[in-house]
């Protein structure tokens, strides 16, 4: 065999050594996003359960709402309505946009009633905002937002960090929205805040 041959095979070699290596660093990355996406789903998981607490008492804020003729009523059926169409078939971005509308307008109609002195004394109002109910949901939902956000930020470093890029481009995966929840932390240009201050442990 002469040296042509030999500088052929051996070039052969190489090319299917680095194209293995280039297939298996792929499929890594890949897998490690599908990893990252379906802890962003479990993360939301929580959120979800929490935010149809919200939704369970927003029927029944809409009826004080009816019955002391406060025009934020609409506001209250809007959202019920909005959240009842095909939530679960939504992307995760989709989700979390209507979980931010529906707190945004849940702190709204809350600060409404608060200058209501008989909505403030309805039993229903009563039975439904005391003993701490609102404040725990509210609590739980600002550590589940938190841990959260703690996701997407890593997963969108992820989505946008070169040559990780490529394969999100390819493969469909895009950069997660923060969750706000009545936040205004995460609202606006990221760079505002320094993610490492925000997110202590």
């Amino acid at each position: 065999m002469n040296l042509s041959g030999i500088i052929e095979i051996v070039a052969g070699i190489i090319a299917a050594v680095v194209a293995i290596v280039i297939v298996r660093a792929w499929i890594t990355v890949y897998n490690k996003f599908i990893y990252w996406r379906n802890k962003l789903e479990e993360k939301f998981a929580g959120i979800d359960v929490i935010m149809q607490r919200r939704m369970d008492m927003l029927p029944a804020l809409a009826q004080i709402a009816k019955k002391y003729s406060i025009h934020e009523y609409k506001t209250l059926t809007d959202t019920i309505k909005a959240r009842s169409i095909g939530s679960k078939s939504k992307s995760l971005n989709e989700r979390v946009k209507a979980a931010d509308e529906i707190e945004n307008n849940f702190l709204k109609i809350q600060a409404v009633f608060e200058r209501y002195p008989k909505v403030r004394a309805d039993a229903l109002y009563i039975k439904m905002m005391g003993h701490g109910n609102v404040t725990n949901v509210e609590r739980k939902l600002q550590q589940f937002r938190l841990t959260y956000n703690r996701v997407v930020r890593d997963y969108n470093e992820r989505v946008q960090r070169f040559p990780r890029s490529i394969v999100a481009k390819v493969h469909g995966f895009k950069k997660a929205e923060y969750l706000t929840l009545g936040n205004d932390i995460n609202q606006g240009p990221q760079e505002t805040y320094n993610p490492k201050e925000l997110f202590k442990d």
